[in-house]
């Protein structure tokens, strides 16, 4: 191909001799090492800047100049996150390269692919990040044509020219490859015979086709991964988080994830390769931690703890059960029934029916998944408007007494605010009762295992609360099949409004009773939706044949089903099997191996007992003779050396090579759980593995399965469907159309073909000109709003009532400004207010991204931002909006901080089922009008409930007019109602999408309003 050179299109290829690549490679770390002594002084300006800030604010106690130093502080750790950035850049600049042409042939491109990118001054890329769309041509596609997918813009066709790898030490080229499928056979059993410490640093560079489709899935969507011992299950997804966090920046932060394993030196191994992902602060817990988080302001820890179930006692097994959760839901509906009073309620007095038991019902049943307390919150509330109802505006006399008392019993018929019980008292009681009906089990007292635990959030989730609080957008689940599917039921009731990755393999549940030993219950309960997708990872990359031969004679003994497994070719030594005549010649055996390994040069060694106890023992024992880690269970962490564990702790975990101490016939009898306890202990080395024994070995190592019998293998699906690159369905790629567009526009600016630029037509052609060619402009037709109410129509007064729902948290959790808006996140979901021009603010609310929008053709406007402890501003040159960030509610006023609008502060919003209610706090004299089609029609809104939107009529936008001198204009089109009466509001009400989407207006009078709403 020659020198590097530039194309007309915009497209690069570049050299492929070896002195190309090393003249490339020279250039790029001279490019990063720019970037890296940039940022490096930026650091050094911002802790001045702060310094100086600081000193100010001490001395004048400046509120503007407070929110100046938490915005530098914020810069600051933004600019440090770069230098962690720039430092792996410099360190191994990229690791591969992809030559291609576009479908017609006619544009070339080369792109080198790294663990971070690198662009020059000019922003243009010299390495792209291994996260971007092209760069999954790399894991994906063979040589020849091929595509590869972007969200926004949908399939692109390719034909593939070259696929190159690099290894590069020391700011050398050492060596590259042009490879077939990337990653295998050769360089990828290069990689893998690497010390553990060593392969961490080289996990980007051979990630695999099918690893690399889980990885890049929609985050929007549930996952379950059955993946074999050493199949990459955890590293896919740690880098599942990179991936998310990178192309779905908007909608996600590190935060938002939630990481649950089975132990805390399981979480501590796994996490400690975020950083080096570019991923911080994303939370890491196990799963009783977890649970007790979800009991909030319940859980006290100076009462209570937590103990592991005894999974040696299969007594409790049904507490892990599916049946034992159906068990506690009816516990609870029972106790609701009781709680509830379904009887009619008529009005003292006049005997007038207010609710009957049918409504009851039927609210009950419309609302399963709310908690107790809020159906009876919701209740009163229901009953106290009937009961306003019947006595506005009619002639029955009642004493000031009579009303006082009536108000007091329909305000709280059904239960005051708070419920009174314990959901621990609560809990004893469901066990006592499964007591009696037969289950032999533990009652809790003061001390709770996991499913204990998971009952509990389910019962505080269920019965008390009232106000939810929103957690995790998506959670990853590892070793997941260490738990129970009770526990995933009860998970899935406390936070059904994330998404799962569940990674695990069945073949490694060592409790046979406890967990799950396959996954079909799991994926009855948790892939529901159209898009949830059930994947295999069948390749096993950690063992040589060897340990895996090995490994996989073991799990022939038990009598179970397993996914199928395909291991790699990557020869090694034999696995080593002694028996020695004592115990202290038994630990002298086990001390000269590991000093052997030592002195080979592996970094990390695991000896591998039976349990707890006897890990704790072989510990001292070996501490005589070599340095053993101090390990001390849950604080933990994985490190190099010599690491004394039981089996459960070494779930997850691999290790350079392993030791199985005195795996005995009585310590691992032939069963299935003892089964896959040795086929865990064996598969978690890497290189060497050896086994040391006194007494009488145990029949699943010593004794061989006839050849004759089978492993038993699930049936599962096949992968056609992603065999043909389809990384997103078209309903997947409409979902994330708005929130991904506008960063994956701007990269598409220069990575790969480029998008085609439409001209906009002018009145002196009247055509749309495209690649040189003229088409007529097709007529638009008029958009007709779809609503069935026309403008003006009275809704029924069932309508009128807010649906039974829970308040939202919508306090201020994080603010974050972009050149155009200034986006506020709740638990609740995110608030972008755009400026539009210096007389009208866009704004918009939705779970995930809210929308920006911008007046066609409008100036730049002029407009800041600031922020104090209580409250974020947003502020042009006649008009400030406040956020109260204690309610995320809404404030508007002119610049002389004249209140003119204000959203109801107890709850300013609530989004269900496309369906929205902003609730405002109009004055209580205001005069507010809707405007009908012509500008003079205006209909009187005071205490009225009127649909304003324009049904069967041209799309516009239904428009509200204050005398107080603005107006709102809805963006909808579809159903919007405004709410008067102050019985049931008041509100404005659309429906079609679950995002509150309007214009705030301040002209002064209804005329400029007019005026400013035709300009929208």
């Amino acid at each position: 191909m020659g020198q590097a050179k530039q194309k007309d299109c915009g497209g690069r290829v570049y050299g492929v001799s070896a002195e190309a690549e090393e003249q490339y490679l020279s250039k790029t770390i001279a490019l990063a090492q720019r970037n890296l002594e940039r940022e490096k002084r930026r650091v050094i300006q911002l802790n001045g800047d702060i310094e100086d800030i600081m000193q100010h604010v001490n001395s004048t106690g400046d509120k503007e100049g407070l929110f100046l130093w938490n915005n530098a502080k914020a810069q600051l750790k933004e600019a440090m996150n770069n230098i962690s950035r720039h430092e792996k850049a410099r360190k191994k600049p990229y690791f591969g390269r992809i030559d291609f042409c576009d479908s017609q042939g006619n544009q070339e491109e080369s792109y080198y692919i790294g663990r971070v990118g690198i662009a020059n001054e000019n922003m243009e890329p010299a390495v792209i990040d291994w996260r971007t769309p092209v760069a999954s041509v790399y894991y994906e596609n063979a040589m020849g044509k091929g595509s590869y997918t972007v969200s926004t813009e949908g399939t692109f066709e390719i034909e593939l020219k070259r696929k190159r790898s690099y290894e590069i030490e020391n700011d050398r080229l050492k060596d590259f490859y042009d490879l077939d499928v990337v990653a295998n056979d050769e360089l990828l059993t290069k990689y893998l015979s690497k010390n553990k410490t060593e392969v961490l640093g080289e996990i980007i560079a051979t990630i695999q086709k099918e690893q690399n489709r889980i990885i890049r899935r929609s985050p929007k969507t549930n996952m379950i991964v059955q993946g074999a011992a050493g199949s990459g299950k955890t590293t896919v997804a740690m880098h599942r988080i990179s991936y998310i966090l990178y192309n779905y920046e908007s909608q996600f932060r590190p935060e938002d994830f939630y990481i649950i394993g089975s132990n805390r030196i399981l979480l501590n191994y796994i996490t400690s390769v975020l950083p080096e992902l570019d991923v911080y602060g994303a939370r890491q817990m196990t799963m009783e931690q977890l649970f007790i988080r979800l009991l909030y302001e319940d859980w006290d820890e100076h009462k209570y703890c937590v103990h592991d179930v005894d999974k040696n006692d299969a007594r409790n097994s049904i507490k892990g059960k599916m049946q034992w959760f159906c068990e506690l839901e009816e516990f609870c509906r029972r106790y609701e029934q009781k709680n509830i009073p379904d009887e009619p309620v008529y009005m003292d007095k006049t005997g007038v029916l207010l609710v009957g038991t049918g409504l009851i019902h039927s609210y009950l049943e419309s609302t399963p998944l709310m908690s107790m307390q809020s159906k009876r919150l919701m209740l009163n509330e229901i009953l106290y408007s009937k009961y306003e109802n019947e006595i506005l505006g009619k002639n029955i006399s009642f004493t000031p007494e009579e009303k006082k008392e009536m108000e007091k019993k329909y305000r709280t018929y059904y239960g005051k605010d708070e419920w009174k019980g314990s959901v621990f008292e609560l809990y004893r009681e469901f066990l006592l009762q499964q007591k009696q009906r037969g289950f032999d089990i533990d009652t809790a007292e003061n001390s709770f295992d996991v499913y204990d635990l998971a009952a509990l959030a389910y019962l505080y989730k269920r019965i008390k609360e009232i106000d939810p609080v929103r957690e995790a957008t998506h959670v990853i689940i590892d070793e997941a099949q260490d738990f129970g599917i009770m526990a995933y039921a009860a998970l899935n009731y406390c936070m059904r409004g994330c998404t799962y990755t569940i990674m695990g393999d069945t073949s490694q549940n060592i409790h046979f009773e406890y967990g799950l030993n396959d996954w079909e219950e799991l994926k009855k309960l948790m892939l529901t939706g159209t898009y949830d997708k059930f994947c295999l990872l069948r390749k096993s990359y950690r063992n040589t044949v060897e340990i895996a031969n090995f490994a996989t004679e073991i799990l022939r003994h038990g009598d179970f089903a397993i996914y199928p497994v395909e291991p790699i070719i990557r020869h090694g030594k034999d696995v080593k099997i002694e028996q020695r005549s004592d115990r202290v010649s038994l630990i002298k055996a086990c001390a000269d191996t590991i000093i052997k390994w030592q002195q080979t040069g592996y970094e990390t060694l695991a000896v591998i007992c039976r349990d707890d106890e006897e890990a704790r023992q072989v510990s001292t024992e070996l501490g005589q003779y070599v340095a053993v880690k101090d390990i001390t269970g849950d604080t933990a962490d994985f490190v190099s050396g010599v690491m004394v564990l039981s089996v459960a702790y070494t779930k997850g975990l691999e290790f350079d090579a392993v030791l199985i101490f005195d795996p005995s016939e009585k310590k691992y009898p032939q069963d299935n759980g003892h089964t896959k306890m040795l086929y865990v202990s064996a598969t978690r080395a890497l290189h060497e593995l050896a086994v040391f024994y006194q007494g009488t070995l145990s029949s699943l190592i010593a004794t061989h399965v006839p050849e004759k019998k089978h492993l038993e293998e699930f049936e599962t699906d096949s992968d056609e469907e992603e065999e043909k690159g389809q990384t997103f369905t078209a309903k997947e790629l409409l979902e994330q159309q708005k929130a991904d567009g506008s960063r994956e526009m701007d990269q598409r600016n220069y990575i790969g073909p480029k998008r085609i630029a439409v001209a906009a037509a002018t009145a002196a052609n009247n055509s749309i000109r495209t690649e040189n060619k003229q088409e007529p402009v097709v007529p638009v037709t008029a958009r007709i709003n779809e609503s069935p109410y026309q403008y003006g129509e009275q809704p029924d007064n069932r309508e009128l009532v807010v649906k039974g729902h829970t308040r939202p948290d919508t306090s201020v959790r994080w603010v974050k400004k972009s050149k155009t808006s200034l986006a506020v996140t709740s638990r609740y979901g995110v608030l972008t207010i755009t400026p539009v021009n210096e007389l009208c603010v866009h704004i918009a609310f939705s779970r995930s991204a809210a929308e920006e929008k911008v007046a066609a053709g409008e100036h730049r406007v002029r407009w800041t931002a600031k922020e104090s402890p209580s409250v974020v501003e947003v502020a042009t040159e006649r008009l400030i909006v406040h956020i109260n960030k204690k309610d995320g509610s809404l404030q508007f006023l002119t610049t002389d901080k004249t209140p003119l609008l204000s959203e109801k502060p107890a709850e300013p919003r609530l989004l269900e089922d496309n369906r929205t209610w902003n609730f405002f706090a109009f004055d209580k004299n205001e005069k507010l009008k809707a405007k009908g089609i012509l500008a003079t029609d205006l209909m009187d809104l005071d205490k009225k409930a009127r649909y304003i939107s324009f049904g069967g009529k041209q799309l516009r936008k239904p428009l509200v007019l204050s005398k107080k001198g603005y107006a709102l204009a809805i963006d909808s089109d579809q159903t919007v109602m405004f709410c008067g009466i102050p019985m049931y509001g008041p509100y404005i009400y659309t429906e079609g999408r679950a995002q509150i989407s309007y214009y705030f207006l301040y002209g002064g009078d209804h005329a400029k309003n007019i005026e400013l709403y035709g300009q929208l």
